[in-house]
């Protein structure tokens, strides 16, 4: 490109290269300021300042001189620029050599050939395309044009300001801050340049990598943790980073541990493999380096082998057992886990990219909208507080897969769960994961299905599932009633009486209305005061209970009963009231009534037994007369019967037995054992209270055999 091309209409670059005043808006090129022109060019080829006056402009001291034109000598390469080789000297200032020595230089390029497609050297170089150029135009390329905001400059006037490029600029040196090219040309010592600061290689940094430990407390896996890390040495100003590995999973911060910046006392040199290194009271074990920190440790810094040797990490149990899981759940190594992808993620993929199966294609064109709706019972009632529970289930005829909904009732108590089962294929053996799968002529009203070990029971179909298994030849069957109406009977169970107060009262809390009136007691006024009392002893083991004895009372106008055991002295045994007035109940959890008071009865009262041993004068005579109903044992009338059954027997027994003239209570009840009558002792007791009316003790056996043989005599014995 020429000077002409590059400057276009601007009046700048046309007056200069005529040698004619340029604009004033460039003070450097005014000749008529204070400021001089030595001060800003050196003597450039081609361009002299003469002291004497050619016939041109004035100069600063008044005087003329003749501007000859200014040969481009400077031009930009790869983005450099350097000292052009192409210098046409303009007439008045070249040399016939000088011209004829340049045109062998070009001609010996210009002959040159290329030693590759891109070599753009000789016939081919930028050089000759612009001498071609200017042969035709007639135009030299005498400068080359920088930029300096929105004015086009020289580039002669780039260097000069910039106080780095106006130090090592040398037009004779071939430019301090050049790249050897095919066109480089200097006047004397050219070979003797070096290449500028952004082409020279960086300083090197040098990669260690190293570990350091850090405990852990809370955790049953591991005890400690190994952090690996990459450590990073610079060269240019001994500054130190450390960058830590990151590792899946870990469930701990990662990246940068340590900033860029120098570390005091720390250097290259203590970095050597199977050292430690302490950055920051931070102990780093330094185990290995890369290739090119290898090389600069041994031919630099002369580390000896055995510092760059590298070594094996240490092993890290939470690394190893976190592989271990990832192995068992993604199935690396071509080992297949079972594990399905999630359907939200495998249709992401899809949207991305991602080819799915076409295993399923056509009959997804075929049922793609198509479900079957079935009402399912699972019956739980066997496990505690199971009951029947309803759900509906979807199966889908695309991919033969169903989900389980529940139905939720108004107040049912139970948690709003959206699905039991979700959309999946359900195996019909729970033990064979990889098995057949259910369809749908697996599908049928009443047919019972083994959902992951809940045996569910298919109850009813919508009128959609109805037609399609009509359409396949399979009708359904008939709906189960879902909701029967069974009259259910709540039987009201009255807890067991625990003790405390009375079984009324009780009774009341349970039965009665929120405020219970109080207990009307049972009271029979024509009995009031009849009370029965009973000496009795405990049936018991017990050596120390051999000669307790009590009294029991029974209450006949409430029936109630008390326990009282008189104090015996030396006894050991406190005496008192044993239980205090209060209703009885027997075992069984029947009450206690005056039929089951008698002399000889065993009474099983609260967890102790006692017998009836005998009772006193009152209660005899009140059970002699009231022996209809509450005491059978005491009714004469009755043994009376079976004595005028047995009266020949008695009179045998007797006449066999002559010394027995006068018969005690003893003799009486081994008489009726010998006949072979068996007779409670209240029943003894009160024939024995017949026949030996005056209590004397002893009595003729033939007043017993005349009552037996005769009419019953009525005798009031209240009276």
């Amino acid at each position: 490109m020429t000077a002409s091309s590059n400057f276009g209409s601007n009046n700048f670059g046309s007056s200069f290269a005529q040698g004619q005043r340029p604009s004033s808006s460039s003070a450097a090129f005014r000749p008529g300021t204070s400021r001089k022109m030595s001060s800003l060019f050196p003597n450039l080829p081609g361009f002299r300042r003469p002291n004497t006056s050619v016939g041109g402009q004035p100069n600063v001291n008044g005087t003329s001189v003749t501007r000859f034109n200014q040969n481009q000598s400077l031009n930009y390469q790869n983005g450099i620029m350097m000292i052009s080789t192409s210098i046409r000297p303009s007439t008045a200032a070249a040399t016939p050599q000088a011209i004829e020595s340049l045109k062998m230089l070009d001609q010996q390029q210009y002959q040159k050939d290329a030693l590759h497609p891109d070599d753009m050297s000789g016939r081919y170089s930028l050089t000759r395309q612009r001498l071609d150029h200017q042969a035709k135009t007639g135009i030299s390329s005498n400068l080359v044009v920088g930029k300096i905001g929105r004015r086009m400059v020289p580039a002669t006037s780039l260097i000069l300001r910039d106080p780095r490029a106006r130090d090592n600029f040398n037009p004779f040196m071939g430019g301090g801050n050049s790249v050897a090219s095919e066109d480089a040309f200097s006047l004397g010592g050219a070979s003797n340049y070096t290449s500028p600061n952004n082409l020279t290689p960086p300083p090197p940094v040098l990669l260690f990598q190293g570990y350091y430990f850090e405990d852990i407390i809370e955790s049953q896996i591991e005890d400690k943790r190994i952090h690996r890390c990459d450590i990073y040495y610079y060269t240019e100003d001994g500054s130190v980073e450390i960058i830590e590995q990151k590792t899946e999973n870990s469930g701990m911060p990662q990246g940068s541990i340590l900033r860029r910046g120098k570390v005091p006392g720390i250097t290259a040199s203590n970095f050597k493999v199977g050292t430690n290194v302490e950055i920051y009271a931070r102990s780093y074990s330094i185990i290995s380096c890369n290739e090119s920190t290898r090389d600069y440790c041994r031919n630099v810094l002369n580390f000896p082998d055995a510092a760059l040797r590298s070594m094996n990490w240490p092993e890290d149990t939470f690394i190893r057992k976190n592989t271990e899981k990832m192995m068992r759940e993604t199935g690396f190594g071509n080992v297949n886990r079972n594990r399905k992808m999630h359907p939200q993620k495998e249709y992401m993929e899809a949207l991305l990219g991602k080819p799915s199966s076409m295993t399923d294609l056509g009959s997804f064109l075929t049922n793609g909208q198509k479900c079957l709706c079935f009402d399912m019972i699972w019956d739980d009632t066997q496990r505690l507080y199971g009951d029947v529970r309803l759900y509906k289930m979807n199966f889908f005829l695309s991919d033969d897969t169903m989900e389980i909904l529940p139905v939720h009732t108004k107040n049912d108590g139970r948690d709003q769960f959206p699905k039991l089962l979700k959309r999946s294929k359900v195996p019909k053996d729970i033990q064979r994961p990889d098995g057949p799968k259910y369809t749908w002529q697996d599908l049928n009203i009443g047919k019972t299905l083994n959902v992951y070990k809940r045996p569910m029971t298919i109850a009813a179909a919508d009128a959609f599932t109805r037609k399609y298994y009509a359409q396949k030849g399979t009708p359904l069957g008939f709906d189960i009633n879902l909701n029967p109406s069974v009259d259910v009977h709540y039987e009201r169970q009255i807890p067991p009486y625990n003790g405390f107060g009375s079984e009324e009262d009780s009774l009341r809390s349970c039965t009665g209305s929120i405020k219970p009136l109080p207990v009307k007691k049972e009271f029979h006024y024509d009995k009031r005061g009849q009370v029965i009392r009973f000496n009795a002893r405990l049936v018991s083991k017990k050596i120390e209970d051999k000669n307790r004895r009590f009294v029991i009372q029974y209450f006949m106008e409430d029936n109630t009963l008390a326990i009282r055991e008189p104090p015996i002295r030396n006894s050991g045994v406190i005496g008192g009231n044993f239980l205090r007035r209060d209703p009885c109940k027997h075992p069984d959890g029947s009450k206690v009534i005056p039929k089951d008071f008698y002399v000889g009865a065993i009474l099983d009262l609260n967890c102790h037994r006692f017998l009836l041993m005998d009772a006193d004068e009152w209660s005899y005579r009140l059970m002699e007369n009231d022996h209809e109903f509450n005491f059978p044992y005491s009714n004469f009338e009755r043994l009376h019967t079976v004595l005028k059954n047995k009266a020949d027997a008695l009179e045998l027994y007797f006449t066999q037995h002559g010394e027995l003239n006068l018969i005690s209570f003893q003799d009486l009840e081994r008489c009726f054992q010998s006949i072979g009558v068996r007779m409670k002792k209240q029943e003894l007791i009160t024939i024995w209270r017949k026949i030996d009316r005056k209590n004397k003790g002893k009595v003729s056996f033939t007043k017993l055999i005349k009552i037996a043989k005769g009419v019953p005599i009525h005798v009031s014995i209240m009276g």
